[in-house]
């Protein structure tokens, strides 16, 4: 007799979980799954195995996430290592917008203490010291962050009036000495007495005063004339350290031909005279090149120089002579 499909008989009855044998069977109680499992059973076999698959696979999923994390360059505290780069970057920014707006306002409190001195009432004339003609103070006109160079620029001017009075010295010492083998030994000491006057003043006049202002006023023109006759300085020391016979130098060649006649005092002068002329030649190279680097960063420009010397000729009293002199020639009113 065939089964009716809609009787009450349960078609979920045959439990496949229970034992093997017929009959109506109880469904499969929990804990005897658990010990199952605990005994290799089912669970054991297939189902334990599948969990322990799973658990891995979360493991492997925790690992992957913090593989992205690390590929994102994020730390699972919250904080990415752009973030220290850019934090450096802002405060690299911060540090220098301070610092431009200290020299900004030390420019100002300069320029203030400049327009405040009526006429009359600026500080006396100090240098030089036997016969004052200028005001010279490098830590009162000069910015606190530029004396230091220019304090050393005037130690080097100073160094060339010393030097210049040993080579002179030097000259005289060749001279006297009498080496057969020096010649002109007369016009070299004429040469370097000559130097001591038109040296001293020239380098003060083209190269250190125009560098002072050039640091005092922050003019490109300045910083135009130093690089141009510093230049020449340059130069000069590298000529005294040669010392060409009758040219007013005890350098290199007048000091070898004192060691050939024997002079040894003399050389030794020469030799003294020729290691500083070396030292100073090193020392204002090192310097101008200090100098042109600062005068780049400062944005100078040779436009605004040649600006800057229009406007002083304009100011001064020969242009003002030379356009009235213009402007009548013109008109034809000479009055």
């Amino acid at each position: 007799m065939s089964q009716n499909p809609f009787d009450d008989r349960d078609p979920f009855g045959d439990d496949p979980f229970g034992d093997s044998g017929g009959g109506q069977r109880d469904a499969v109680p929990l804990h005897s799954v658990q010990r199952s499992a605990d005994q290799g059973g089912f669970l054991g076999g297939f189902g334990g195995s599948a969990y322990r698959a799973v658990e891995a696979d979360m493991d492997g999923f925790g690992a992957d996430e913090d593989s992205m994390y690390k590929a994102g360059g994020i730390s699972q505290g919250g904080v990415s290592q752009g973030d220290f780069s850019q934090g450096s970057r802002e405060a690299e920014l911060q540090r220098r917008e301070d610092e431009l707006a200290a020299r900004e306002r030390e420019l100002r409190t300069r320029e203030a203490n400049v327009q405040a001195m009526a006429s009359g009432t600026r500080p006396a004339l100090n240098f030089p010291p036997l016969y004052p003609i200028m005001y010279h103070a490098i830590n009162v006109e000069v910015p606190a962050g530029d004396r230091r160079t220019v304090r050393t620029l005037f130690y080097m001017w100073l160094a060339l009036e010393a030097m210049l009075v040993l080579n002179s010295v030097s000259c005289l010492i060749v001279l006297v000495s009498n080496a057969a083998d020096v010649s002109n030994a007369g016009a070299s000491f004429g040469s370097s007495f000559v130097y001591l006057f038109t040296i001293s003043a020239g380098s003060f006049f083209l190269w250190y005063r125009p560098i002072y202002n050039a640091y005092m006023k922050d003019s490109s023109m300045f910083f135009y004339l130093f690089f141009v006759f510093n230049g020449f300085h340059i130069l000069f020391d590298a000529y005294m350290a040669v010392g060409v016979p009758g040219a007013g130098s005890a350098g290199i060649i007048v000091m070898l031909q004192c060691i050939s006649s024997g002079k040894k005092a003399a050389a030794a002068f020469c030799g003294i005279s020729f290691a500083l002329w070396v030292l100073h030649f090193v020392v204002s190279l090192f310097m101008y090149i200090k100098v042109r680097r600062h005068y780049r960063l400062r944005g100078h420009t040779f436009s605004e120089a040649k600006q800057q010397a229009y406007l002083g000729f304009a100011q001064s009293g020969a242009g003002q002579a030379a356009a009235g002199a213009y402007i009548r020639s013109n008109t034809g009113t000479f009055v």
